[in-house]
């Protein structure tokens, strides 16, 4: 059977190095790598272990015990670790391993992607010899219900931007689409925003606001002027 890069295998200790373990699958010739600080218990030799596949910085095939939060058929919120100018940004799934998020999917402009500490729905992708991060989109979500109704308040993330507005998933993954009429600053990728729902439309999609609706507006300051003229009587 072929190794599955950014799943999890069930590999076999062949033998064991001065630093590493090296795993095979049953009647495969390939080998692979792993570091002793990347396994989680001691192993023994033809001992069976689940390992998650990921290329290291020479583009090396290598085997990691710890559990990653994302692979190529899971997607889940990472976060940000590191820009680098010319490259991406470096996001930390849940593993020793920081796999890169590239500037091909990034903003032009560098003060809009993430940093360190944002946070993003991603997925895997296996690209030649390299383990990448992709954003999911609106394909890669499962269908699902959500309980999500006009005027609730929610936090998200900001995912991408569009001609007229931008588009943010909270972590229940439900897509929020904001109009920049109703926006009042400049997001980066990643980025916290709070929104209040605004619309539900007859697809279930949902638009999204950062501002307060002119309505409430309107009423916070008749009363905030009220309460002044009561003051000076």
């Amino acid at each position: 059977m072929p190794l599955f890069i950014g799943e999890i295998n069930k590999l076999k200790v062949k033998r064991e190095t001065d630093i590493s373990y090296i795993l095979v699958e049953d009647n495969e010739p390939y080998e692979v790598f792993m570091h002793f600080n990347q396994a989680t218990k001691r192993l023994n030799e033809n001992e069976y272990v689940d390992v998650f596949l990921y290329y290291d910085n020479k583009h090396r095939l290598c085997a990691t015990m710890e559990d990653p939060i994302i692979t190529t058929k899971k997607y889940g919120f990472v976060s940000c670790v590191s820009q680098k100018e010319n490259v991406g940004c470096f996001m930390n799934i849940g593993t020793a391993k920081d796999i890169l998020l590239s500037k091909d999917v990034l903003p032009t402009n560098i003060k809009a992607w993430p940093k360190a500490g944002d946070k993003l729905p991603c997925i895997l992708k296996v690209k030649k010899d390299s383990l990448v991060c992709k954003i999911i989109s609106r394909d890669d979500l499962i269908v699902k219900n959500s309980s999500l109704k006009v005027n609730d308040t929610i936090q998200a993330y900001v995912t991408s931007f569009t001609s007229t507005g931008l588009l943010a998933v909270d972590e229940e993954y439900n897509v929020i689409y904001v109009h920049k009429s109703m926006i009042r600053k400049k997001y980066r990728i990643g980025e916290e925003i709070i929104l209040t729902i605004i619309n539900i439309n007859s697809k279930g999609e949902y638009n999204g606001s950062t501002i307060t609706q002119k309505e409430t507006m309107r009423l916070s300051d008749s009363e905030m002027l009220l309460n002044y003229l009561k003051e000076m009587g």
